[in-house]
Formats: C-alpha cells, structure tokens, sequence
C-alpha cells in the first residue's frame, strides 16, 4: 500500500481549503478573532472553528496565516501558496 497521492487528490483538496478560507472571509464579522482552520489527521475532513473545539487527531492552521491582499490591495483573500503548503503536507504526490 502506498502512501503517494494522486494530483487530482491534492488539488482538490487545496481547491476545499481555499473555498472554505473565502466561506470565512465572507461571513469575517460573524467568527470569532481565533478562528483556525481544522483539518482532521485520518478522515482529511476540513472545518472552521476555534482551537479549543478540536481534540486530538485535528491539525489547526490560523486563519489569518491563509489569508493575503488581492493583487490591488482592494480586499482579502484565500492565499493560494499557504493553502496548498498544507494540502502538500497531507497528499504526497511525486
């Protein structure tokens, strides 16, 4: 059994990581400051939350570590490069 991923599995996942960053950036005054990203270790089930909501077997990423200005400054969004930094991290694709 092989612990390598396909691409398509990595990039679907960065591609739920970035839309659940811009479901946050889109509801911002309705979450709490500490929001973290929670990406759960065996079921790679993602979810919005603060730290303390998630036991063990959760990895928890800072939001604002995912979020960067668009290209005119003009707003906010996912930041495509952090993202995918922790779909690497879950899908090892050579």
């Amino acid at each position: 059994m092989s612990d390598l991923s396909s691409y398509t599995e990595r990039d679907a996942f960065n591609e739920a990581l970035c839309n659940l960053v811009e479901e946050y950036l889109q509801e911002k005054d309705a979450r709490p400051t500490d929001t973290v990203v929670a990406v759960n270790s065996k079921t790679k089930k993602i979810e919005l939350g603060t730290k303390t909501e998630f036991t063990a077997g959760w990895e928890t990423y800072p939001i604002e570590n995912l979020i960067r200005n668009n290209e005119d400054n003009s707003g906010e969004e996912a930041d495509i490069d952090a993202t995918f930094d922790i779909a690497s991290s879950f899908f090892f694709v050579r």
